[in-house]
């Protein structure tokens, strides 16, 4: 069976932001501590073909999920965050570089 990186207990970066985000480094990735709405988290830069998973476990708080500077999530603006809710998870596909497209659980 294949195998993906992946990192557990991930902290957002408190008080939100794309230049403090914390860096997002492995295909799997679950965040467990968002201390306060909004906190950050950055998608690594993108490449045609690349796919992350983005687990949000802790129960309170959405996390911001930033693309990396000067890339965009979905219709959102350049360098704009895409909220994750509490106990998501989100899929991050790239088809073309410099822009992704999510997909949220129910």
């Amino acid at each position: 069976f294949q195998t993906f990186s992946s990192i557990d207990g991930l902290t957002a970066h408190a008080g939100g932001g794309q230049a403090l985000a914390t860096a997002l480094t492995a295909m799997q990735n679950r965040i467990t501590t968002v201390a306060s709405a909004a906190d950050s988290v950055k998608l690594p830069p993108s490449a045609t073909g690349m796919s992350l998973t983005v687990i949000k476990a802790a129960a309170a708080n959405s996390v911001n999920v930033f693309p990396a500077s000067g890339e965009s999530i979905d219709a959102l603006s350049i360098n704009a965050a895409r909220a994750i809710a509490a106990n998501k998870t989100c899929e991050f596909f790239c088809v073309t570089a410099g822009q992704w497209h999510s997909l949220i659980s129910a």
